[in-house]
């Protein structure tokens, strides 16, 4: 009973699809009752938890369907390889951070900066969490001999969770208050300048877990920067679109 207690005061001190697999775990035969939904959750929490574990070469479907309480023929009822369900780890937590930002939203009449950071504060605290520093890891560490997966971390990483914040540039391009011509490519420039130092100090272990202040310091900074340049940009450009008006009216 005492083993059986302590399991379930740790798992009780974390909310992730991984300890809830835990929690539940899956009896032999019952599968067949889960819905697709559930059935796909299940397979991906066990999935990254093997990846994490084992890396990627040495994780097998046997191993995904033993630790999902799954057969290895209702795995591929759902995904065809094992570098689709890499995939589909990848997308579930970048869904995740989607997630975070839809709830909370961006009101067009906040400040260019307060939506930025707010932006770029969610998406830090989400790329340096040590669960998907670990598959930042795995990624690289398996690059060269799987480099299928490297693209699928970079297909489904970084170039999606930008997307809402290259949407939100986009717009404001578009409404003339910041010169964004190529919003992708300004969103991943922003990425970068806000998180890239701390995310590498994070992967070679010299800082485990950035505070909030280190988050917030680089943030500011990178907002600042971009700022200064795509405002004075934006006004130089509303400028010259009134010139050509101005003389031809004279």
């Amino acid at each position: 009973m005492e083993g059986k207690s302590a399991t379930s005061s740790h798992q009780g001190r974390s909310r992730t699809a991984v300890d809830e697999l835990e929690r539940r775990p899956a009896v032999r035969g019952r599968p067949r009752q889960l819905d697709d939904a559930v059935r796909r959750e299940r397979l991906v929490a066990a999935a990254e938890h093997v990846f994490v574990e084992m890396g990627y070469g040495a994780a097998n479907m046997d191993g995904i369907a033993r630790r999902a309480g799954m057969s290895k023929k209702t795995i591929y009822q759902v995904f065809e390889t094992k570098q689709e369900l890499f995939a589909a780890v990848i997308d579930s937590r970048r869904n995740e951070l989607a997630a975070m930002i839809e709830s909370e939203g961006a009101d067009e009449s906040r400040k260019p900066e307060e939506v930025l950071k707010q932006f770029l504060r969610q998406i830090a605290r989400f790329v340096l969490a040590p669960r998907q520093a670990a598959l930042y890891r795995l990624a690289v560490a398996e690059s060269q001999r799987a480099p299928e997966l490297a693209n699928a971390f970079y297909r489904e990483g970084s170039t999606k969770v930008c997307s809402p914040l290259t949407e939100w540039l986009a717009a404001q391009h578009e409404r003339g208050i910041l010169h964004v011509p190529d919003p992708m490519s300004a969103a991943k420039m922003l990425f970068y300048m806000a998180i890239a130092e701390l995310q590498m100090r994070v992967l070679i272990g010299e800082c485990r877990d950035p505070d909030e202040a280190a988050i917030e310091e680089r943030v500011d900074h990178a907002v600042q920067v971009f700022l200064d340049g795509a405002r004075v940009r934006a006004l130089r450009d509303a400028e010259r679109r009134r010139s050509p008006a101005s003389r031809s009216s004279v």
